[in-house]
């Protein structure tokens, strides 16, 4: 049977006349709704993996019974469409982008991921779909005008449907923010709220009322989330909705939230349904607008029709994917993780350390201190770029691509110890919190998986982190979260304290060191040893493959050599490089 969720609310009153008053009598209409798909197209059922789990063509099928049964429908995404999997990050996004065209959406907006390729990737998107993407908060900074159009009416049902888009501001740290500068180095893009969430709320409100007039409901459409960090700031769809009016539903993205319907009081005492799928197809979303005028939520996790034409375009890219990438390349004896392994629906690779971080992390280490014998005195690995498990078995290129989807290229560059220490209490900042929604500790795509040096942070302490208006680091205006940075001597074989004066070989992702990204701005002007090395899954795969025998296993390590290194690839927790106190 189909887990279904249902909500039941009644809408204002107001939207139950035309401009002159007269009631009016409409068909039922249904919004079907997808959010932070990210490109996982191959589901399979978590039961019996012989057989499919919910897909895009599930959803298209469930789409086309509706029609075939005269029902008024809309296929509509919150956004992060295509990159976050190996389907996606293959051919950046070219096949994804046609598969969700033989979907016939209707109507999405942009997700921080769909930029992973940058503008011309992004533009590539909004190109070739046919559907119109929209956002009233994603401006040209130079003609100071909107890059795509705010909103999108519908004539359906006999009623007029309005879907205004709502773009993260967090959007350019969270993806890479060289993509949205000039060669200059200056900011050319800009997502109104980035330094001021009253800006945000006025943005929003601006576009709902000039639509509110013209329709009969004014749907969200938006890339928001409920994240922790979000609602620090007040970016957070909650926020945006307690401080605006004339939004009646809210289909919402970004969090990866399972919020199958949320009633949320806007600034005038009026209530806004607020809905999020979750991610990565596990579920869909069902919003009903009934002849009544009342909204009717449901959260779908299966549908027994399939569309053949788009199962026939994700075949070929599975079956593409999977000639390139079943190929064995080492044997895996214990699960590493992203999860709690004792609670595995809660993430935390954002916020603690686990023996995937720690395998991650050495993968990079290792790659160039030994495969590239360049001098490497750590590796950091942004936990928001450590995208999913890998199980005790026979590992390939594909586990290590949906380990490292985003096709990020290493590089090594070279920083004062004061430098890495401030990039840890930046990936640090939410240490200490509790997400309630989701039930986790509150996560930061930003936190450190590191190898070659442990570290401490005090829960308790509140972070003094500054950030300038674009969410960039400034500095650390008060007490360190991080305590005890030690860093491993390759000489001496053991872990010394940081020197804040000295300078250290630094390696991770360009998109962290050489981009920005994650707001790690502290890495700017940093002196850059050797850029694009090679690209994430390779470095990964390569790792694999250097374990003696094949086997991955402590025993087995290729940093066997490194005497006193703390590493555990078979503890779930990982080695102990972070203590977080309490």
């Amino acid at each position: 049977m189909n887990e279904i969720f249902k909500f039941l609310t009644i809408l204002p009153l107001s939207i139950l006349f035309v401009s002159c008053g007269s009631k009016i009598e409409r068909e039922e209409i249904s919004i079907i709704y997808t959010n932070d798909i990210h490109g996982y197209i191959g589901n399979v059922d978590e039961i019996d993996n012989t057989k499919e789990g919910l897909r895009l063509s599930h959803i298209a099928g469930y789409v086309d019974n509706l029609k075939r049964n005269n029902q008024k429908v809309l296929l509509v995404d919150a956004g992060d469409e295509v990159q976050g999997s190996v389907y996606g990050a293959i051919d950046q996004g070219k096949e994804m982008i046609q598969i969700m065209n033989k979907c016939q959406f209707d109507v999405a907006t942009p997700g921080n991921h769909d930029f992973d390729f940058g503008m011309g990737g992004f533009n590539y998107f909004v190109d070739t779909a046919n559907y119109p993407y929209i956002s009233c908060n994603f401006m040209s900074i130079p003609d100071e005008h909107l890059v795509l159009e705010p909103y999108k009416i519908f004539d359906i049902g006999g009623a007029k449907i309005g879907f205004i888009g709502i773009s993260t501001p967090e959007t350019i740290t969270s993806s890479t923010p060289t993509f949205f500068q000039n060669d200059k180095g200056e900011y050319i893009y800009e997502f109104v709220g980035q330094s001021n969430a009253n800006e945000l709320y006025e943005t929003v409100q601006y576009y709902v009322d000039e639509i509110r007039e013209k329709v009969d409901v004014v749907i969200a459409l938006a890339h928001t989330g409920v994240g922790a960090d979000a609602i620090a700031v007040g970016q957070d769809s909650i926020s945006i909705i307690n401080h605006t009016s004339g939004i009646d539903a809210y289909i919402d993205g970004h969090s990866h939230t399972f919020l199958p319907c949320k009633e949320v009081t806007n600034k005038v005492g009026q209530t806004c349904l607020l809905t999020q799928t979750g991610s990565y197809l596990t579920h869909f979303g069902k919003l009903t607008i009934d002849k009544n005028n009342a909204i009717a939520v449901e959260m779908i996790d299966d549908s027994e029709f399939v569309n053949q034409d788009v199962h026939q375009l994700e075949e070929h890219l599975i079956n593409e994917v999977q000639e390139q990438m079943n190929t064995k390349i080492a044997t895996l004896e214990n699960p590493l993780y992203i999860v709690n392994a004792e609670n595995q629906k809660q993430r935390i690779i954002r916020a603690r350390e686990t023996n995937l971080g720690n395998f991650a992390a050495d993968s990079i280490y290792w790659y160039f201190n030994e495969y590239k014998e360049i001098d490497c005195d750590l590796a950091l690995v942004n936990g928001g770029g450590i995208r999913d498990n890998i199980f005790a078995k026979d590992v390939t290129y594909m586990d290590a691509k949906t380990v490292f989807p985003f096709g990020n290229q290493i590089c090594l560059v070279k920083v004062k110890g004061s430098v890495i220490k401030d990039a840890l209490e930046m990936g640090s900042c939410v240490i200490g919190q509790w997400d309630e929604v989701a039930d986790r500790p509150a996560e930061f795509g930003g936190f450190f998986q590191p190898a070659g040096l442990k570290y401490d942070i005090s829960a308790s302490t509140i972070s003094s982190v500054v950030l300038d208006e674009t969410g960039m680091f400034v500095s650390v205006d008060g007490e360190y979260k991080v305590r005890n940075v030690e860093i491993y001597n390759k000489e001496l074989q053991c872990y010394e304290s940081l020197d804040e004066d000295k300078e250290y070989s630094v390696a991770s992702f360009n998109y962290i060191l050489r981009n920005d990204g994650n707001g790690m701005k502290m890495f700017h002007d940093s002196i850059n040893i050797v850029d694009y090395v090679a690209e994430d899954y390779i470095v990964l795969a390569e790792f694999m493959k250097s374990f003696d025998n094949g086997v991955i296993n402590n025993a087995n390590s290729a940093l066997k050599g490194y005497m006193n290194m703390l590493y555990d690839y078979e503890t779930p927790t990982g080695s102990g490089r972070i203590n977080i106190i309490e």
